[in-house]
């Protein structure tokens, strides 16, 4: 069986990576043999790819303009990009028995991002006739009217299912489909298997503090970034985090992450936790693998980015959400974490270290996290039933 994924495996956000990684992984585990090919949608061929240079700079111009002359730039933009990518998509689908599309939250409409490169996804899909199911991904409530008819364009393929990764998002779904297509149904993140993925690690003595550049935060939240993201929110909360533990700050590779953590070093408050170590700093991860390396060994990790949470989560280590997309406070609902998220009405850096500790030390029920981590393997394993038209 050969099975092809659109998805985002070479973003520099490497959390996405690890959506691809991990399916592929599950999908080997369920059907041993299973080929597993992946195609990125926004037409990287490798870790380090470039498809936008200064990213952070670029969004800012796009923001200032008025929105019909922003979409008209994306549109001409994007449809460059994909007229080159497009052929390598149909050749990869070539004696394909099915598609999948996911996870991740793709089904998010920031300036018709993803609705013109899943309508292209769909448009191949449709004259290829492969089956196709859409599976764990995040859908946000902000579809344009022109998105909409984007992503209906999904409807015209052979979509068999269509999974989705928490309870908000289903409800996104129907609302601006209208019902259409298959019923929607709840599939777990693949990321959830990152230890099974990549290996198991011991647990060490640090926390881990993700640092996300707040531009990006901003222009992507669908509510209040936890803390506004600053430089003076992170120097603080690492400090409060340190007082407890030592720390360990991080990222998930987008350049606009990079930058802020390099800030973030130079903030006067973390010279002295820096010199003596209690605070340090994960290299930049490049791989899916390396990311999983960071966080896998550390007692607990604290961030807004979704997958660093997963990544923990899937080591059995506890994640505490900060909040900016819906689909950080669903995750850590869904895994029975209510208590381990903060909103951006959590208070000050040290009331979110306090809630924090508080939830490191309430720990993670091992049998929900087993139930949790079988879920996932088994929604790969019914994704495969689907590929036989059952």
């Amino acid at each position: 069986m050969k099975i092809v994924q659109f998805g985002l495996h070479y973003s520099p956000n490497v959390g996405d990576g690890i959506i691809a990684e991990c399916l592929a992984h599950g999908l080997r585990a369920a059907a041993p043999g299973v080929e597993v090919r992946t195609v990125d949608i926004s037409g990287r061929d490798g870790f380090g790819a470039v498809t936008v240079r200064n990213r952070g700079a670029v969004l800012k111009v796009l923001a200032a303009l008025p929105r019909p002359l922003r979409l008209a730039l994306i549109r001409r933009r994007l449809g460059a990009l994909l007229d080159r990518v497009v052929p390598d998509w149909t050749q990869a689908l070539d004696g394909a028995d099915l598609a999948v599309i996911g996870g991740g939250q793709i089904l998010s409409d920031a300036d018709l991002n993803f609705p013109l490169k899943l309508s292209r996804v769909a448009g191949v899909l449709a004259q290829s006739g492969t089956p196709a199911a859409i599976h764990a991904a995040g859908v946000s409530r902000n579809w344009s009217p022109e998105g909409a008819a984007l992503f209906a364009d999904l409807f015209d393929t052979d979509l068999r299912a269509v999974g989705l990764r928490d309870a908000p998002s289903r409800d996104a779904w129907i609302a601006q489909t209208g019902g259409r297509g298959p019923a929607p149904h709840l599939t777990r993140d693949p990321g959830l298997l990152a230890a099974a993925c990549y290996g198991p690690v011991p647990e060490g003595a640090r926390l881990g503090l993700g640092v996300a550049a707040p531009e990006i935060l901003g222009y992507h939240a669908e509510r209040g970034v936890a803390g506004g993201g600053a430089p003076d929110f992170f120097a603080a909360l690492a400090t409060a985090l340190a007082e407890h533990a030592p720390v360990t700050l991080f990222t998930n590779g987008a350049a606009e992450d990079r930058a802020a953590l390099a800030r973030l070093l130079q903030h006067p408050d973390l010279a002295a936790p820096l010199a003596s170590g209690r605070i340090d700093r994960a290299p930049d991860p490049d791989t899916p693998a390396d990311l999983a390396a960071t966080i896998a060994p550390l007692r607990g990790v604290v961030a807004h980015r979704l997958h660093a949470l997963i990544v923990a989560y899937a080591y059995g280590r506890v994640p505490f959400g900060l909040g900016w997309d819906a689909k950080v406070e669903s995750f850590c609902r869904s895994v029975d974490l209510d208590h381990a998220f903060a909103g951006a009405d959590a208070g000050t850096p040290g009331d979110i270290a306090a809630a924090a500790v508080a939830a490191l030390a309430a720990g993670i029920d091992p049998a929900r996290h087993r139930a949790v981590l079988d879920e996932t393997q088994a929604s790969l394993a019914a994704l495969l039933t689907h590929a036989a038209g059952a």
